[in-house]
């Protein structure tokens, strides 16, 4: 069942793999996760762990059956001999001998049961660890992909003032033309229409990194040609996305499903399995065996296979073998045994209390990035009111290049701190549907 849900899974992500954009096709958040989550090598490494525990299993649930094992001899002795006879010769003597034996175990105090349950529970741990990984791959990404989608929107800003400042630089020369503004008002408009294209090309440059860093996180042979899909992400859609819901139920779906809590419950069981195996050696065990021998001498006056025949035995017999003393080594096995059980309740209590401060943080974070977010709606609109007055004065020439640009500025200012407002809600809003268990996705 393991290696079908394993083939399964083997071929599912195969499958996922070869969805991806063709040239040149932005990519949608979902798409960059599955591709991460393929290439990364990480889980690469965790799935290999999975398969190294499925194998461990499956030698455990082997090793019930009974062993076969072989063995052919030849010797050649010189001098004094015994030959097949059971007399001392002195003469050169060849001897030949072929063994097979099998035993198999039939009582070892329940350990080959233990440990095929305990090889259950560290696969079971083993496979919760890779959703583990697979899952902070898609956190990674997703982070990545709004830094992008955010430079995007500053880039956006950049070229929306550029817009301004050049308009107003034409406006400028108009009025200068006109004899209505001084020449040193064209210089000045035309200084901060520099600076904003110089703003322009950083914001861009910003892009570019952006985009390299989450190609990189895609583990994408090159950034040449990358790009990503841009969701709708407007007040409408912002408020869809807000669930808050309460903090604890959150937690509560959280702890019973979050893969790393779930590996640490089961490394726990594993770990109390593990003292059973320790006490297993402290009782007998009962092995039932059985052979074939015969041998083949040269001061025999027969043919090969009349002597194969002639000299074989055959024996069957039980093995019962009882610990008496091993100096205390089984004792401090146990003992040991127990120290890890205290250990692994030590590491499952942590990760439930790490657990329930990263919610709570999550939780308010995300109510507070809301309330950031309005606030910064609002402060936008009345930076816009404020600048469309300002534009009106300076098309009647009546305003000072220095109240347009400070207008203009606190505008730009207040798009940008919207911008990051806008990202800021999304990722927190993200981060506790993660805990939730739903999917990380932007919509369309």
């Amino acid at each position: 069942m393991k290696k079908f849900i394993l083939t399964v899974a083997l071929w599912a992500a195969a499958a996922a793999q070869a969805q991806q954009p063709g040239p040149g096709a932005p990519w949608t958040l979902e798409e960059c996760i599955r591709h991460a989550q393929q290439n990364n090598i990480e889980v690469q490494q965790q799935a290999l762990t999975v398969e190294r525990r499925s194998v461990e299993l499956s030698t455990a649930r082997f090793s019930r059956l009974p062993d076969l094992n072989a063995a052919v001899g030849y010797n050649a002795s010189f001098g004094r001999g015994t030959s097949a006879d059971n007399v001392r010769r002195n003469e050169t003597l060849q001897t030949g001998s072929f063994d097979l034996s099998a035993s198999m175990p039939l009582f070892e105090g329940l350990r080959i049961n233990r440990q095929i349950k305990g090889g259950k529970l560290d696969l079971a741990a083993a496979t919760e660890d890779l959703e583990r990984i697979r899952e902070d791959v898609a956190v990674r990404v997703m982070t990545r992909y709004l830094e992008v989608l955010y430079n995007k929107e500053l880039v956006g800003v950049a070229e929306r003032q550029l817009a301004l400042s050049s308009r107003q630089a034409a406006r400028s020369r108009e009025l200068v033309d006109a004899g209505r503004q001084p020449e040193s008002a064209l210089y000045e408009s035309q200084a901060l229409e520099a600076n904003d294209f110089l703003a322009l090309t950083q914001a861009r440059n910003n892009l570019s990194l952006a985009l390299l860093d989450l190609s990189q996180t895609l583990n994408r042979e090159s950034a040449a040609g990358f790009d990503i899909a841009v969701p709708r992400l407007d007040s409408i859609a912002l408020a869809s996305l807000r669930r808050l819901g309460s903090a604890d139920a959150v937690y509560d779906y959280a702890a019973q499903n979050r893969p790393h809590i779930r590996s640490e419950r089961l490394r726990l069981e594993s770990t109390e399995n593990a003292v059973r195996i320790a006490r297993s050696a402290l009782y007998p065990t009962l092995s039932l065996r059985g052979g074939f021998g015969t041998g083949i001498y040269s001061t025999m006056d027969m043919d090969f296979w009349p002597q194969f025949a002639k000299n074989r035995n055959e024996f069957v017999g039980l093995s019962l073998g009882i610990p008496i003393f091993n100096r205390r080594a089984t004792r401090n096995n146990v003992r040991t045994a127990k120290i890890s059980v205290r250990s692994q309740q030590l590491a499952l209590l942590n990760a439930e209390q790490t657990l329930r401060k990263e919610i709570e943080q999550a939780w308010v974070n995300a109510d507070a990035a809301y309330a950031k977010y309005g606030a910064a709606e609002k402060a936008l609109a009345a930076a816009r009111v404020a600048f469309a007055y300002e534009e009106r004065k300076a098309e009647a020439g009546r305003s000072t290049l220095f109240d347009f640009n400070d207008a203009k500025t606190r505008m730009q200012k207040a798009e940008a701190e919207l911008a990051q407002a806008r990202y800021e809600f999304v990722f927190r809003q993200k981060i506790l549907d993660y805990y939730r268990g739903e999917p990380l996705t932007l919509g369309k």
